[in-house]
């Protein structure tokens, strides 16, 4: 099988622990770092696809969450308009005489 090359750069005392444990093993550095890479991966692979319908449904339910909490506000009429920058006027005005 054809074979690619990754390069990291690690910390030495981090490198010479896998060292040892590669040779704990009886195994390359490589095919070593190789076979714990992968079994992490499928790992992350399988607890994703484990989870993926709970993680939909838990991100659904926050959406749903949001708009039940902060729903999209109806717009002001003419009136409240009107009312509300009197009101904002009447509040910055003061702060601008104040100040």
């Amino acid at each position: 099988m054809a074979k690619t090359r990754v390069t990291f750069t690690i910390d030495p005392a981090d490198a010479d622990r896998l060292r040892r444990a590669a040779e704990r093993a009886g195994v390359t550095l490589s095919a070593y770092i190789e076979a714990r890479v992968i079994a992490s991966v499928e790992q992350d692979e399988a607890i994703t696809k484990t989870f993926r319908d709970a993680d939909a449904a838990t991100n659904a339910a926050y959406a749903a969450a949001d708009a039940a909490i902060w729903p999209e506000p109806e717009p002001l009429t003419p009136g409240e308009k009107a009312e509300a920058d009197a009101v904002l006027e009447r509040f910055f005005g003061k702060m601008r005489r104040s100040a």
